[in-house]
C-alpha cells in the first residue's frame, strides 16, 4: 500500500491579534469613547452655565427694573401727600377764619335765643363742611393711591409675563 500520509507543512500565520495589540485597540476604543463623553459634559456643561448667566442677567435686569418702580412709586407718593398736606393746611385755616368769624358774631348776638341760633347754624355749618372735606380728602387718597401703585402694578404685569414660556422655544 501506498504511503498516504501527508507531509508536514510550515505553520500559516494566523491572523489573530497578539494580546498586546488587543489591549491597544481596546484602550484606542475606550479613549475615544472618554473622549466623546467629556466633549458631551463639557458642551452641557457650557449651555448650563450660559443659561445660568442669562438667568442671572433676567434677574438683574428686573431688579433694576423693581427699583426704578419703586422710586417712581415714591416720587408720585411724596408729590400726592404734599397736596393732601397743603389741602388740609389750606382747610385749617379756612376753618380758623371761619370760627373767628362765627365767634365775633355771637359777641354782637341780641338775644340768647339769637345766640343759640347763630351757634347752631355755625355748628350745622361746619358738620357740613367737615363731610365735605373728608369726602374729598377721601376722592383724593385714592387717586393717589391709584397713581402711587400704578408703577408696581405695571413692573409686577412685567415681570409675570416675562416669566411666561417663551412662543419659539
Amino acid at each position: 500500500m501506498a504511503n498516504t500520509t501527508k507531509a508536514a507543512t510550515p505553520a500559516e500565520p494566523t491572523t489573530q491579534a497578539t494580546p498586546v495589540a488587543m489591549m491597544t485597540t481596546s484602550a484606542e476604543q475606550a479613549m475615544t469613547i472618554a473622549k466623546a463623553r467629556f466633549d458631551d459634559i463639557a458642551t452641557k456643561s457650557r449651555e448650563a452655565m450660559e443659561m445660568g448667566l442669562k438667568a442671572v442677567d433676567v434677574a438683574a435686569a428686573t431688579s433694576r427694573s423693581n427699583v426704578d418702580a419703586l422710586l417712581e412709586s415714591s416720587r408720585m407718593a411724596s408729590g400726592a401727600l404734599e397736596a393732601i398736606a397743603r389741602d388740609v393746611a389750606n382747610y385749617a385755616k379756612q376753618r380758623a377764619d371761619r370760627t373767628t368769624a362765627a365767634a365775633r358774631a355771637l359777641t354782637e348776638a341780641k338775644s340768647v335765643p339769637e345766640l343759640v341760633q347763630m351757634q347752631g347754624d355755625f355748628a350745622r355749618a361746619e358738620f357740613a363742611a367737615a363731610i365735605g372735606e373728608t369726602a374729598r380728602l377721601s376722592q383724593a387718597m385714592f387717586a393717589a393711591m391709584g397713581g402711587i401703585f400704578a408703577p408696581l402694578q405695571q413692573q409686577a404685569l412685567a415681570a409675570a409675563k416675562s416669566m411666561e414660556p417663551s412662543q419659539d422655544a
